[in-house]
């Protein structure tokens, strides 16, 4: 057995343990959320008005008017900070989390209306109130 095949495996682990190690410490303090899906996290900056936002794999960095921002994914969930206010983490990553779920929502509802347009299925009324949608869907004639 070569030298080369041991060295080869043993190599691969070494950069995958330093590459999990920086990543980790490229989000210290930062505070979990409910948030998975990357695209998801960008489309909730963007619906709060941030325009300033870059995304690698798995980091999303940006700029607010209050300062600037980190989401590093850990696992399956995005962990995020305010980088110069640990004060206010908590209240900015409740408003992406918020901002999340409406724009979660808005996507399940435009599903349900293209799945319902493909069942011949009309909606006959729609209601909008405290974020909350109730839609009333007939069959068409």
């Amino acid at each position: 057995m070569s030298i080369e095949l041991l060295l080869i495996p043993l190599g691969i682990a070494a950069i995958a343990a330093i590459r999990e190690a920086s990543s980790s410490s490229l989000c210290e303090k930062c505070k979990a959320t409910s948030i998975t899906d990357q695209g998801l996290l960008v489309e909730a900056l963007g619906a709060l008005g941030i325009t300033q936002i870059s995304q690698g794999q798995g980091r999303v960095t940006g700029r607010t008017t209050t300062g600037t921002f980190t989401f590093q994914n850990m696992g399956n969930v995005f962990l995020g900070r305010l980088d110069s206010d640990e004060v206010g983490t908590p209240a900015f990553l409740a408003e992406v989390q918020s901002a999340a779920g409406r724009v979660s929502q808005l996507r399940s509802f435009e599903a349900v209306k293209t799945q319902a347009a493909a069942m011949g299925l009309v909606i006959v009324s729609q209601q909008m109130e405290d974020g909350n949608i109730q839609l009333v869907l007939e069959h068409s004639s």
